[in-house]
């Protein structure tokens, strides 16, 4: 239980079963020093700087526990993201199966922005945090269902995401006003573009190429990180003074309020600036992660949330039409009418049309009996819950740019029909990206996906 494989490593679980108490009111204080700096040492090493085995911990860390005085003054956020950039970068190799670092942190940060593996929730969230984290909002285990997808689903989910489907701000102004003020004590160096050092490994902070998260405009002058930045770890340099060794990026950190990156705040006459970012980044960019193929499929497939249910619109619609076209009897011919309305404006509840004729162009050619009657059976307001959707890769809908699900934990009103002015101008340049999108025959197991070709079975 004790014995780590390592001999400069320590096991966690060993750390648990000796220092765990129920209660430490009765301990002198120098034995509740000593379970406080356990305590500390077990949450490094399971939740902010977890190696791949997540069950032991590097001794380096022990020293810094001494004082913990001094302890505290270290910037831990900083060396725990430098700790997850690497594993991110580590996890890109082919022959890399794991991955470690704060996971919680990075599985947070996707479901706030990204609907793609977000679980769906059967209430709405808690606005109120009565000053915990805002990762507490996610914490409904008893009444969430995760979402079931494999690696290629998801590979293809992220393929088809559009530009409306992100919320690039989750953290609006009635959510900071209720985090701990621990949260934003660091506010003014969240831009700063500083190396991030954690012990032995040194990773750059680059806000300015994620401006977009922060309320600013993107741009395309972006500077290189640095030309003779190489990555090193402790390995093999058992005798290495990192303070020596790391003392230039150890010095730009404590110059970091001097390296504060300054960006154009984002508003309705920005738009066209974050168009032509957006030009610039695909005309070098790798947008898709699913190889493309030069066969085209046999049958058509759903390639993102959005094609899902235009695809189901069709076959609804065909299911209603067939029985007036197979029989020549058009005397139930209003009733269907009504029905594919109710499709269309289903349709339009979950995603955004990118056309701002659609409206016209849906009422052209009604009569105004018609037109009465479907207008009188949509008339009634609709109460939808975002969070009542089915489980899957994609839980939520598309709520259009900058939407967040956290302010308004209920729809309260379903429009019966579209306006023009809820249709986002973004879209409208999305609209060729899943037609543009290259073609791939479907496999089997995933549809719409060959990133992983189908192996034979091994003679044993």
């Amino acid at each position: 239980m004790g014995q780590a494989q390592a001999q400069t490593c320590l096991p966690l679980r060993w750390l648990r079963w000796t220092f765990y108490r129920d209660s430490y009111l009765d301990m002198n204080e120098l034995d509740f020093w000593r379970h406080l700096r356990a305590y500390v040492l077990f949450l490094m090493g399971t939740y902010l700087l977890p190696d791949t085995s997540r069950c032991e911990i590097h001794l380096r860390f022990l020293p810094l526990l001494e004082d913990l005085g001094l302890f505290s003054t270290y910037s831990l956020g900083g060396a725990v993201l430098a700790h997850l950039y690497r594993e991110l970068a580590e996890a890109t190799k082919p022959k890399r199966a794991n991955i470690a670092g704060c996971i919680h942190l990075l599985q947070i940060w996707c479901w706030e922005r990204l609907h793609v593996g977000r679980p769906t929730l059967h209430v709405p969230q808690q606005v109120s945090l009565d000053g915990l984290s805002v990762g507490y909002r996610w914490n409904q285990q008893f009444i969430r269902q995760l979402p079931a997808g494999s690696l290629s689903s998801y590979r293809d989910e992220l393929d088809g995401l559009l530009d409306s489907q992100v919320t690039w701000e989750p953290y609006t102004t009635e959510i900071m006003s209720q985090v701990p003020d621990i949260c934003l004590s660091g506010r003014i160096i969240w831009l700063a573009r500083v190396p991030l050092v954690a012990w032995t490994r040194v990773e750059w902070h680059l806000p300015d190429r994620v401006l977009r998260q922060f309320g600013f405009v993107p741009t395309i002058d972006v500077h290189p990180m640095e030309p003779k930045f190489v990555r090193v770890d402790g390995r093999g340099k058992s005798d290495t003074d990192w303070l020596v060794y790391y003392l230039h990026y150890i010095g730009l950190w404590e110059d970091r309020t001097a390296h504060i990156t300054e960006g154009t705040p984002l508003g309705d006459d920005t738009k066209h600036l974050i168009q032509h970012y957006l030009q610039w980044f695909r005309s070098w960019a790798t947008l898709y992660m699913l190889r493309p193929t030069s066969t085209p499929p046999t049958t058509y497939y759903p390639r993102s949330p959005s094609e899902r249910y235009l695809r189901q619109y069709l076959l609804d619609t065909q299911r209603a039409v067939h029985p007036l076209l197979s029989s020549n009897d058009f005397s139930n011919a209003e009733n269907v009418i009504r029905r594919i309305g109710e499709l269309a404006l289903d349709v339009c509840r979950e995603i955004h049309i990118p056309d701002d004729h659609f409206t016209e162009e849906v009422h052209t050619g009604f009569t105004e009996d018609v037109q009465a009657g479907f207008t009188e059976s949509i008339s009634t307001p609709v109460f939808v819950n975002p969070y009542s959707m089915g489980a899957g890769p994609s839980s939520f809908e598309d709520s259009g740019p900058g939407h967040d699900y956290f302010s308004y934990p209920t729809q309260q009103h379903s429009p019966a029909r579209v306006e023009d002015d809820i249709l986002p101008v973004t879209v409208q340049v999305e609209q060729h990206l899943l037609h543009d999108r290259p073609v791939r025959p479907p496999q089997h197991y995933t549809p719409g996906s060959d990133a992983l070709p189908h192996r034979g079975r091994r003679r044993r």
